[in-house]
């Protein structure tokens, strides 16, 4: 029963792993904006190197059931922030919905490389 459902699980562990990340970003960026946090820079090369890594190393599905749900939190607490946030407010959260939405899908290209090197040193 594991093995079929062995996908989902590792989405949903990739998920919880992205909302623990997100919010120690939250925590130590300013005024408690994710992205403005002095790691967030050292996140993103994180998850683009692992999604070259992953590319190479497992297949395809499980690099997406791996980075796409780690990478979902952040947008998700960008948009939370826009629509809890008074009219007058500073607009800040398009930035982090922005930055966040970059990163999911460089990290989608730099799986799709890590895929392309593999296949060129297959026999």
């Amino acid at each position: 029963m594991v093995h079929r459902h062995r996908h989902q699980l590792i989405a949903v562990i990739s998920f919880v792993a992205g909302a623990i990340s997100t919010w120690m970003l939250s925590l130590t960026g300013t005024d408690g904006d994710f992205f403005r946090s002095l790691m967030y820079p050292w996140l993103c090369a994180a998850v683009l190197l692992g999604g070259v890594v992953l590319g190479v190393f497992v297949s395809a599905r499980s690099a997406v059931a791996i980075l796409v749900p780690f990478a979902a939190p952040q947008p998700l607490v960008a948009v939370w922030e826009g629509v809890t946030s008074p009219p007058e407010g500073n607009g800040l959260w398009v930035l982090g919905f922005v930055t966040s939405t970059v990163l999911m899908v460089f990290s989608i290209g730099c799986m799709a490389i890590g895929i392309c090197v593999r296949l060129m040193f297959r026999r």
